[in-house]
């Protein structure tokens, strides 16, 4: 099976004149976002540009990997990828420009983006998205209940200033939260850019609220957006999209194939499966059941509830799930306030049923692997 690197070095001496910028491009420049250029690149407000090789030289010359290995994963592995990339012919000489990089917890604002010149004709915007921790599967629920977020806008923003200083057809893409900054700026920038932009890659991105998939300008621009999600899409399902999801097997589990150094490759195409598995389809369907039952007005107060509830009972990922009390949500969300006793009543009740589907998926990955962790509710 191959993934990302065997790409990048089957395929390292081919110019993007030889080889155009594609789908498992897009994946990459999409984790290389992922990356601190803040002291390698110039900012937003520059046009200082940096070759790829030599900004990966410097960036390695000021960091010990040692300390790398104690970022997250999905920052470990882009840094690394840099690396990679940095020793190939392929992705050597592309300059690295418009470095963004903006966090502001006040608002809950977190964005980044970066630009990519792969060739005289052809330039690259990716935007950086979120981990697979509790705090950024947060950060993209608040999409549900907050449109447009912040980070939309500033993504907006940013699309149109360095789309407009690029004389090149322009590609855009991202992973996680980053797949829907990179879908909002094409579908609500300028008509004049919207030419310039060749195709929008989405790598398990949360998608919009129904209203949004449903306006001219989406709809528009539907064709050149390329949607893809592993198997057990957690992120990926929340919310909604009206492009044609492709679903890419993966060789990790659960949440752990948001990660998409896991994903399948064969040669310059992803390894596609036929459906979600059950997990997916199981999130899927109670996220926008609890969304229709809660409703609009109620739904942040819902999943700050639902959030402040999971942090402080320790739940940092999925595995930790296994193990969680869910007759204890049910009693904290009973304290939600502006929500009616039929709401409540809707709450609980969702609740219960999907912890007896959740149990049964467990169950079945007991029949596999062994090990069955109970879930506790009271009747």
């Amino acid at each position: 099976m191959q993934n990302i690197i065997d790409y990048i070095n089957h395929y390292a001496d081919f110019s993007f004149e030889q080889k155009p910028v594609n789908e498992i491009d897009a994946l990459i420049f999409s984790q290389l976002a992922y990356v601190n250029y803040g002291a390698v690149a110039g900012g937003f407000d520059s046009d200082v540009e940096i070759k790829l090789k030599t900004a990966s030289d410097i960036f390695f010359s000021l960091i010990d990997e040692a300390v790398l290995e104690k970022e997250i994963s999905i920052v470990y592995k882009a840094c690394m990828l840099l690396k990679q990339c940095a020793g190939t012919k392929r992705f050597s000489n592309i300059s690295i420009l418009k470095y963004a990089n903006n966090v502001n917890d006040r608002i809950d604002k977190q964005f980044s983006a970066v630009t990519f010149y792969l060739n005289k004709t052809d330039a690259l915007i990716a935007f950086r998205g979120t981990d697979t921790s509790v705090t950024g599967v947060k950060e993209s629920a608040m999409l549900s209940y907050m449109f447009p977020v912040p980070a939309q806008i500033e993504g907006l923003y940013y699309f149109q200033e360095a789309a407009m200083l690029a004389d090149r057809r322009i590609t855009v893409c991202g992973h996680s939260k980053g797949g829907n900054l990179a879908t909002f700026a094409a579908v609500n920038c300028s008509n004049s850019l919207k030419k310039k932009i060749a195709n929008v890659y989405e790598f398990d991105a949360p998608g919009f609220p129904e209203q949004m998939i449903k306006r001219y300008d989406y709809i528009e621009m539907k064709d050149k957006i390329h949607s893809y999600i592993p198997q057990s899409s957690i992120i990926g399902c929340m919310l909604y999209h009206n492009s044609d999801m492709k679903i890419v097997k993966s060789m990790n589990e659960n949440l752990k194939q948001h990660q998409v150094s896991s994903w399948e490759i064969e040669n310059d195409k992803f390894v596609f499966a036929d459906d979600t598995d059950s997990t997916s389809k199981f999130i899927d369907k109670y996220i926008k059941l609890f969304c229709e039952e809660i409703g609009s007005d109620n739904i942040e107060s819902f999943f700050e509830t639902v959030f402040d509830f999971i942090e402080n009972t320790g739940i940092k990922n999925y595995d930790d799930i296994k193990r969680f009390d869910f007759s204890k949500l049910i009693k904290s969300l009973s304290s939600l306030k502006d929500i009616d006793e039929e709401k409540r009543n809707l709450i609980e009740n969702t609740i219960r049923l999907a912890v007896k589907e959740l149990s049964m998926l467990y169950y079945k990955e007991h029949l596999k692997s062994h090990t069955f962790n109970y879930f506790k509710i009271d009747d």
